[in-house]
């Protein structure tokens, strides 16, 4: 990647706002993210850390689109053109979703009465991979992430929540987004499998591919992040290279 392109914004996001309306609390307001502001470049890890609250689940969200924003845009430099993410109309977000963005979340939401294999594979079979060899890169995929072999087969809803996790992040990381979100995707997984996955992401960035990760663990955000946004009550505090975080990042 040449150093111009690296240099231009993979992705640009300006003065986002969330709202919530509680309608259950007779319609008071919580702000979730305030006037946040930040870029990520093409093959950047961007660390995210903050408080519990402080809004980092909800700007993954919101970029996601499963939040609609209050206010603010979320310009996406996307194969065919600039998107707002903000703005989009749905049919957009979800071709996007489809084709270029992934999202990692803590938690599997997976098709009741699916084996793992067909969870994982699914995003390839979709984008018309024969499913045969779907599922041969589906196995491949879970195998680097120290998945058993006896459990590819297995339904994910009788599984422990780190090997829940691992199907999550094997679904995503197999499909090869251009831009992939990251909500603590290894806060389940043990000391071991969770160097697996630090080694499986870096796979994909060095590949390419913009990421936005959350991650309370320091020893993970170290071994991936080149720059850290550090938010504080829904405010962005500090943007900047990892080295330079200091105590920002142990104090969040």
């Amino acid at each position: 990647m040449n150093a111009l392109r690296r240099n231009m914004p993979h992705l640009r996001v300006e003065s986002l706002s969330k709202l919530f309306t509680l309608h259950m609390l007779g319609g008071r307001h919580m702000k979730a993210l305030s006037g946040v502001s930040f870029e990520a470049h093409p093959g950047e890890f961007l660390g995210v850390v903050g408080r519990s609250g402080s809004g980092k689940s909800s700007l993954l969200r919101c970029v996601y689109r499963r939040y609609l924003p209050t206010a603010g845009s979320i310009l996406y430099a996307s194969k065919d053109g600039e998107v707002d993410l903000a703005t989009a109309d749905d049919r957009a977000v979800l071709r996007l979703r489809e084709e270029e963005l992934g999202y990692v979340s803590q938690f599997l939401q997976a098709i009741p009465r699916t084996r793992a294999r067909e969870v994982v594979a699914e995003p390839l079979v979709r984008r018309g991979l024969a499913a045969e060899e779907a599922r041969k890169r589906a196995d491949a995929m879970m195998e680097d992430l120290g998945l058993p072999t006896s459990l590819q087969d297995a339904y994910p809803a009788t599984m422990s929540g780190g090997e829940q996790q691992r199907v999550n992040l094997a679904r995503a990381l197999i499909a090869r987004p251009r831009l992939l979100l990251l909500d603590e995707p290894t806060s389940a997984l043990d000391p071991e499998t969770r160097t697996l996955a630090i080694g499986a992401i870096k796979s994909l960035k060095d590949a390419g591919t913009t990421m936005i990760g959350v991650f309370h663990d320091a020893e993970t955000l170290d071994a991936l992040a080149d720059r850290v946004l550090v938010l504080e009550d829904g405010r962005a505090r500090w943007c900047g290279p990892a080295g330079e975080a200091g105590g920002l990042v142990r104090s969040a």
